[in-house]
């Protein structure tokens, strides 16, 4: 858990993200909000065979932390519902939501208190929100009330190796990372999962040298700082059930 003022500096940086997205768009340039879809794509190859057509058509989907858009925006599932702390801010801004799609239930609230009655729904999508939260655990708390007995946690989160994250959790605490309240590496978001009482089902992980070369070629100094000093994330996704299926 990290303190309150912590997790609401992180929620300022969330609303100057945003308003630097929406001034690029209406600046002319292309949106970028379309790697949702590309997210919603990249997900829906990974539970393949945990949500067959059939299924799909009958699910109950929540987004934690979803954004403006979410994930579920471009999913042609079931009930779709998504929960923002920034809810507010997104809804008063038609920029942002002009993608949003109209069969969703978008919702204002947090991760550690969920609106929904115990096991509710078929899938829990917690794409880069993990490391954003106020209280991490009590978020896969309440997935884990909220999701139903056969139900699936899809989990992506970025990750430090050992030797990075220790310099970004100075940073973090410092504020300099302002937006990441958490960090955290391979080994340890995988005791953090199966400590929430989760079962890993399925991991896949990006490479983490791939990532590194990536920002070391980016034209924003900030992004070759982190590609030489060891501060590159990479990315890691989980499906996870309440347990073995």
């Amino acid at each position: 858990m990290v303190n309150l003022r912590r997790w609401l500096k992180a929620q300022d940086y969330e609303r100057v993200f945003w308003k630097r997205v929406e001034d690029r768009i209406v600046s002319g340039a292309s949106s970028q909000l379309s790697w949702y879809g590309w997210k919603a794509s990249e997900m829906e190859k990974r539970l393949v065979g945990y949500f067959d057509d059939e299924r799909r058509k009958g699910a109950k989907v929540l987004e934690v932390g979803s954004g403006p858009i979410g994930i579920v925006s471009f999913l042609k599932w079931g009930e779709r519902y998504t929960i923002d702390p920034l809810e507010d801010f997104y809804q008063s801004n038609l920029v942002l939501t002009q993608l949003r799609n109209s069969a969703v239930h978008y919702g204002k609230g947090q991760g550690e208190n969920l609106p929904f009655e115990n096991s509710y729904f078929s899938l829990v999508i917690l794409d880069n929100a993990l490391d954003h939260a106020h209280k991490a655990e009590d978020i896969l708390k309440e997935i884990h009330r909220v999701l139903s007995a056969n139900g699936l946690l899809y989990l992506a989160v970025n990750l430090h190796t050992r030797w990075g994250a220790f310099p970004h959790a100075i940073f973090s605490k410092l504020k300099i990372d302002a937006g990441h309240p958490y960090t955290f590496t391979l080994n340890s978001i995988r005791d953090f999962i199966q400590q929430c009482q989760f079962c890993i089902l399925l991991e896949s992980i990006n490479d983490y040298y791939q990532a590194r070369e990536q920002v070391r070629k980016s034209s924003s100094l900030k992004d070759k700082i982190k590609g030489y000093s060891g501060l590159s994330e990479f990315i890691y996704y989980a499906i996870c059930s309440k347990e073995n299926l």
